[in-house]
């Protein structure tokens, strides 16, 4: 607001009138001097009113005040006499408001305004976003934005010319910018009419769907994970192809809102129409371990609240929750009123793990079909069994190591070897298997359990139990004769065992006058199709067969007379046993199946921590995408109704509820009408919001594509239309379109036409001495705005002019390039491995260069290279970015591996163009919309030169380059040449900035 104050501070100084004379407004130019310093002792909160004195309106700022009641804070047309005055112009600190402890202090120059307002008569007026809309009528863009530089010394810049001007307009619409085709096209066609054919055709197409989602994502809080510290996996990409689908065919807006509020609860309601509501099911959901679900139940429904509020009205309707707004007109108990339309639903305080979370549905996408869907998630499994194959290469050097380690460990035994003196001694606490070598079978292997006890002469028992119930098949039971040292292994008798209940009890004495030996064997066989073993010293986890696998217990399997020796053993219920481990590792890896590397990434995971938990990723996705890849459908979360009482909660405390409430708007809004005799619901709500009485939803809508075009709203406080938010720039232009929106059947592609049909949006964005001068912020529009291209839409641009986009319409997300080890950072560890261990697993193929709205979005790591070009976390909503200059921003374009594909693949269209100067120009067209001029050429071509002498003379940097840029041949010079000067074009600041 300070930006703006002091530009119409600027023009009134140019004009006529002298500054006594200029009328004050008090919401263009008191409100916001007293909401900023004011009204947090002073405001709404009446319970909180410092003195008992509040100054948001005329009635109760000119009441007496003071222990005689002899006071007034405003006395209209004497500042002398009003209290305001006196103490916002005080010197003493004891005196001065606001006071020195609160960190506000008024310039002179709002001082002087304040004693001004008053001598004008200190006038209040209605908030304006809370007026009624009204439209001047024969108005028009330019005619509105162009009536504030009369008397100002503005003047409107001139045209753009037509490549700046396509260019400036693809853009805006799709992300993305115009390809030399469409360059070449808009240029020769000098028909009437030409510009506003471009228009219709951007408008209509589903780059620009794409577009629009892109922002409106944002402000439904749309990710790929739960949130919270664990972060687990949701899926809720159904819905943003209804999103994609809406804004492709040109949904109405108010049919827009309706849907996604209570889509539900319209009569007959439609899949599409259920799915819609997942708008409200995007919030952050937790399962973590001490959840208190009431709690969380609680915190879902403020996140609704606060959403709808921001996306819709404009309104930080959320500070409301604990207390009296501070700022608005909006009471703790109207909070609790807005609160309770969402609370009358089943949706639970703790949801699934990596899952979504009821309500929920199973649905089909609105953009793509069945097949198109199972294409892609099939793609996305044989990523994941390639990763199995092919970890990342410190992981995969790892797993090499311990192959190496354990395939001699694993060679089958002759049979001819079973005799007592080919066998180790081995001590009474540890025991090791073999296998028979003709035994080929993995799957019907007969293991045998080999080995010979030593101890003096003595009476010895080996005993073992089972932590669940398993088949053992074992020789007879029976105690070995005296003095024997050797017996056959025979099968012939079945144990059924079960923890607690039973155990396998071998006994053996050996009375003779030295040490001596007793081979003890045992056999386990594949029972009906299930496979067990018992080990001795390590158990691996897998599947066979269906069956449900345990890690094995340590036993601690003693028995023995009281002059014998302890044995301890492990038994593990479902194991196949080392001999299709030892198959499986013998067979090339080009040659092993997909069941051989299940075999061997199970029994690598049961020694290495982090290869379970990357295995453990793998197969936790690919079991979220198994069904979707049979049918082609997915789950969503989505929205029921199940009445609920609902309270006003003291401080905002889940466990302090207080009076009870029924649903309801705010007062200071239009009412909110139910059926007769009946609980109001989302529906009345959603309708209440679209009515065009409403005050604030066409306003707060129109603003945000007004923003999406300029760069910034009308109001630039796009998430706030309150007090504490800024005044419009040209009020009388964001009510023309606010009506004209919602006069025209509430038709978003129309108003976006209007917009990019003005002059004011034609205009020439460079600037003059006299235009910075006046309005250094560019906030009346004496020119086109300049602003950095949004964060999908730099790795967009860099992929369209590199010829590698991949134009795929909606579908599940997608995992392009990202910096190893992120989401392990931030993951926990340990409790229980199966959710909350994570590790990014990247794509491959085409799936790497979709736009970058399909990129998966973790909350809590959001895609890095898109964060650093400031993209929310969707943590909570958001309707407006901040836009920052780091230098992060240049390492990503010089170094991310995206990009560094880009410059590569680039570089090989610029090579292909047939000379040095086409292959620049060629470049500088596909990235910047134009030719290059004659001083680029002679850098660029200087720099072509010099590039290949420095990698002819090092073909080792050159390869290092390419294959960092996902090159698989050798370093060739001059294709690292051409891709440095690819790279130089994609980093210039016309390549990422809107002109």
């Amino acid at each position: 607001m300070k930006h703006l104050k002091g530009i119409f501070l600027a023009l009134f100084a140019s004009s006529a009138l002298s500054a006594d004379e200029v009328p004050l407004s008090f919401n263009r130019d008191i409100r916001p001097i007293l909401s900023d310093n004011c009204f947090g002792c002073h405001g709404t909160d009446a319970h909180d009113a410092k003195a008992g004195l509040q100054l948001h309106s005329f009635e109760l700022a000119t009441m007496r005040i003071g222990k005689k009641m002899d006071r007034q804070a405003l006395v209209p047309r004497d500042r002398g006499a009003s209290e305001l005055w006196k103490r916002v112009s005080a010197k003493d600190p004891e005196e001065i408001m606001p006071p020195p402890d609160s960190n506000h202090r008024l310039s002179p120059e709002q001082i002087e305004l304040l004693g001004r307002w008053i001598d004008q008569g200190a006038e209040y007026e209605g908030h304006w976003s809370f007026q009624t809309v009204t439209a001047p009528k024969g108005a028009s863009i330019d005619s509105l934005i162009r009536a504030q530089f009369e008397g100002s010394g503005l003047r409107p810049a001139p045209p753009a010319n037509r490549e700046t001007l396509l260019r400036r307009l693809t853009q805006d619409l799709t992300g993305l910018p115009p390809t030399p085709e469409e360059i070449d096209a808009f240029l020769a066609d000098q028909k009437p009419g030409a510009y506003e054919r471009v228009v219709d055709r951007l408008l209509a197409s589903p780059a620009t769907a794409e577009r629009l989602a892109v922002d409106w994502l944002d402000g439904a809080r749309y990710a790929d994970t739960n949130g919270y510290s664990i972060d687990d996996h949701r899926d809720m990409w159904i819905w943003r192809d209804w999103v994609l689908h809406a804004f492709l065919t040109n949904k109405r807006f108010d049919e827009f809102a309706v849907e996604q509020i209570a889509g539900d609860l319209l009569p007959n309601a439609t899949e599409q129409q259920r799915v819609a509501t997942g708008f409200l099911r995007n919030s952050m959901n937790t399962h973590e371990g001490g959840t208190i679900p009431e709690e969380y139940r609680v915190t879902y429904n403020v996140d609704k609240v606060d959403t709808v509020a921001t996306v819709f009205m404009g309104l930080t309707m959320k500070c409301a929750q604990c207390h009296d707004h501070k700022y608005d007109p909006i009471s703790q108990k109207e909070f609790y009123q807005f609160y309770a339309f969402f609370n009358q639903s089943s949706e639970p305080g703790s949801g699934g793990t990596n899952s979504n979370t009821a309500p929920l549905i199973e649905a089909g996408s609105a953009i793509c079909d069945a097949d198109r869907v199972k294409r892609d998630v099939g793609q996305r499994i044989a990523e994941l069994d390639r990763l199995r194959v092919t970890p990342e290469p410190a992981m995969a050097r790892i797993r090499d190591e311990w192959e190496a380690r354990t395939l001699p460990a694993l060679a089958p035994s002759p049979k001819e070897a079973a005799k007592p003196a080919d066998l180790p001694r081995v001590p009474h606490s540890s025991a090791s298997w073999i296998w028979a070598a003709d035994d080929k079978q993995a799957a019907k292997a007969l293991f045998e359990h080999r080995f010979r006890l030593e101890g003096e002469p003595s009476a010895a028992q080996l005993l073992f139990t089972c932590d669940d119930a398993c088949t053992i098949k074992i020789n007879g039971g029976k105690a070995i004769e005296k003095k024997s040292l050797w017996m056959e292994p025979k099968v012939v008798q079945i144990t059924n065992l079960k923890e607690g209940e039973n155990h396998i009890e071998i006994s053996a004495t050996n009375d003779g006058p030295s040490p001596a030996g007793l081979l003890i064997s045992l056999a386990v066989r594949e029972d009906e199709g299930r496979v067990k073993h018992i080990v001795s010293s390590s158990a691996w986890s897998a599947k066979v067969a269906g069956a449900k696998w345990k890690p094995a217990a340590d036993l601690g399997k003693y028995g023995s007379a009281p002059w014998g020796k302890k044995i301890q053993e492990k038994v593990s219920p479902g194991g196949v046993g080392n001999k299709a481990l030892y198959l499986a590792l013998s067979k090339p890896k080009l040659k092993r199946s997909k069941a051989d590397w299940k075999t061997v990434n199970d029994a690598f995971a049961a020694v290495s921590g982090p290869f379970k938990i990357y295995v453990h990723q793998l197969n936790l996705e690919e079991k979220v995408l198994s069904k979707t890849a049979q049918t082609g459908r997915a789950t969503v979360m989505v929205m029921d109704y199940k009445p609920r009482d609902t309270h006003i909660l003291d401080r905002g405390a889940y466990d302090h509820p207080g009076e009870k409430v029924t649903a309801d708007g705010p007062a200071i809004l239009p009412p909110l009408h139910g059926p007769d005799g009946k609980a109001k619901t989302r529906l009345e709500l959603a309708r209440w919001l679209v009515d065009p009485t409403h005050p604030l939803t066409s306003r707060v809508i129109v603003n945000r594509y007004w923003q999406m075009i300029f760069g910034t709203g009308l109001v630039k406080t796009a998430e706030d239309f309150g007090a504490q938010g800024e005044y419009p720039s040209h009020p009388e232009l964001l009510d023309w379109l606010a009506a004209d929106f919602v006069n025209h059947g509430w038709d978003l592609r129309r108003t976006l036409k209007l917009i990019v049909m003005s002059e004011t949006y034609a205009q020439s964005s460079k600037a003059t001495p006299n235009s910075l001068e006046l309005d250094p912020y560019n906030r009346l529009l004496a020119r086109a705005p300049r602003f950095r291209l949004g964060a999908e839409f730099v790795r967009d641009s860099a992929l369209l002019a590199a010829g590698l986009i991949n134009r795929d319409l909606g579908g599940p997300s997608v995992h392009p390039y990202q910096p190893d080890g992120l989401w392990a950072e931030i993951s926990h560890y340990g409790y229980p491995a199966g959710f909350t261990s994570q590790k990014f697993l990247p794509g491959s193929g085409r799936a790497l260069y979709r736009r970058s709205m399909y990129t998966a979005w973790k909350r809590t790591s959001p895609p890095p290279s898109m964060a650093i070009f400031d993209a929310p976390s969707r943590e909570t909503c958001t309707v407006r970015r901040l836009n920052t200059n780091t230098p992060l921003q240049a390492l990503v374009l010089q170094n991310d591996p995206q990009f560094l594909e880009a410059a590569r693949a680039l570089g090989d269209l610029m090579a292909a163009a047939g000379s040095v100067e086409k292959g620049i120009t060629h470049g500088a067209r596909r990235v910047l919309g134009r030719g290059s001029t004659a001083k680029e050429m002679k850098i660029l071509s200087t720099a072509l030169t010099r590039y290949q002498q420095i990698f002819q003379s090092d073909t080792e940097k050159a390869q290092q380059l390419l294959t960092a840029a996902g090159a698989q041949d050798s370093g060739d010079p001059k294709q690292t040449a051409w891709m440095l000067v690819a790279s130089t074009l994609l980093n210039m600041d016309e390549a990422v900035t809107r002109q």
